[in-house]
């Protein structure tokens, strides 16, 4: 029997035609390439690790996103294991921790309890000690690390051997100094701040750091005025006036604000400089000062909890309580105010320069002339070829003219 055949393959059986052909090219490509990460990714023998991030404010301010920043930035390079990450917010801000402790505590553990982190990282602001007995209940053989600001003192140990990490506190004094140098007719400092726990924490350090120079300039605490008041206020200061905002959870009436937005909100506002303490409000319009870190301490617990899931005992790695700062300003704000940055302390850090029109484009430029000058080059070849050609041109026809003539007096007998 005689099988009917079309482009060679039997009629109603799948033939190898070009275009199944080229499909089966194209599975057998993506099976090859994707093999290696498959491979990688079962063979590895990699560990994976838990780590569960826990913010004592709300994922919305500025602070939690630098410092989450400076943690990604460490974690996403550790190569020896696999890193899982969680992340709860407690607010406790807006929620105190009194009030719904017994609640966030049983939320955890049943959420956690089967799979349990490896470290626990607690980012912070204020009161730490509460926070992290709360956590310590909860999650009791884990390590935990802790990063943030907070003013109370902590004694070395206070925590036990199973909580690392850094501690930061603010530093009122250098920024009175500073002040004071940048602006020497200061007659006036207006020192906002907020009424949660942990902004009077803060006010409280800069009224004693304000003492030695009561007889220099004058303080005002603004720490009694809702927000459309601060508003209004810093909108109308009077000359040689300078503002140092401190910190700001609850306005005066009672309401939970986000304190980097406050912070922006008089720096826009204000009709005198306005100097801050953390960089939670740099590059909103405030000058600066020296500053505590956010994007800073998150690094350094990003190093603490790569070092832990890595094999290190957390009682080698005791809480660090800092107090250290770093001269940071606003390029922007400096030039606002007229203040130069050959008057900046030494190792100044100044960021959001506006770059010149060179400084920008200084590639784009480099590039056209450089076409410019090949362009003008081949122009100039070309006419100079033109030139020639109408020189031998022109000399040919004279030495045809002088053959013809030649040829003329020859036929002529001369």
């Amino acid at each position: 029997m005689r099988v009917p055949l079309r482009n060679g393959n039997p009629v109603g059986k799948p033939g190898a035609t070009p275009r199944r052909r080229f499909s089966a090219l194209v599975i057998c490509l993506i099976v090859f390439a994707a093999a290696p990460h498959y491979l990688d990714a079962q063979e590895s023998g990699r560990p994976t690790k838990r780590v569960l991030i826990i913010s004592t404010g709300t994922r919305l301010s500025p602070g939690f996103t630098l410092l989450a920043r400076g943690l990604d930035d460490v974690l996403g390079k550790v190569p020896s294991i696999s890193i899982d990450t969680y992340a709860e917010n407690l607010d406790v801000v807006r929620f105190p921790m009194d009030r719904f402790q017994r609640v966030f505590k049983e939320y955890l553990t049943e959420k956690y309890a089967g799979q349990r982190p490896d470290v626990v990282i607690l980012a912070y602001v204020g009161n730490l000690a509460a926070t992290v007995k709360v956590l310590q209940q909860i999650f009791p053989k884990t390590p935990i690390v802790v990063t943030g600001y907070t003013e109370e003192a902590i004694a070395a140990g206070q925590f036990g051997g199973l909580v690392s990490g850094v501690a930061q506190r603010v530093d009122p004094d250098a920024s009175i100094q500073l002040i004071l140098r940048l602006q020497p007719d200061t007659r006036r400092i207006v020192v906002v701040g907020g009424t949660a726990g942990v902004d009077r924490e803060v006010l409280d350090r800069v009224r004693e750091a304000a003492r030695p120079f009561a007889g220099r300039v004058a303080f005002d605490f603004w720490d009694k005025l809702s927000l459309a008041e601060l508003r209004q206020a810093v909108a109308s200061l009077p000359t040689q006036t300078a503002v140092l905002f401190s910190r700001s959870f609850r306005d005066a009436a009672g309401q939970p604000v986000i304190s980097g937005q406050i912070g922006q909100s008089i720096a826009e506002l204000a009709n005198a400089p306005v100097y801050v303490m953390t960089d939670t409000s740099l590059g909103t319009g405030a000058v600066g000062g020296y500053l505590a870190s956010a994007e800073g301490l998150g690094r350094r617990a990003g190093e603490l909890t790569r070092l832990l899931l890595t094999g290190t005992a957390p009682q080698s790695l005791p809480l660090e309580v800092r107090s250290d700062t770093t001269p940071m300003f606003d390029a922007r704000a400096l030039k606002r105010w007229g203040i130069r940055e050959s008057e900046l302390p030494a190792n100044s850090v100044v960021r959001f320069r506006q770059e010149s029109f060179w400084e920008q484009y200084h590639w784009y430029v480099l590039i056209a002339l450089i076409i410019f000058i090949v362009q003008t080059a081949i122009i100039v070849d070309f006419l100079l070829e033109r030139r020639r050609r109408s020189r031998m041109q022109a000399e040919l026809e004279e030495s045809r003219k002088i053959m013809e003539l030649a040829a003329s007096a020859g036929e002529l007998g001369l």
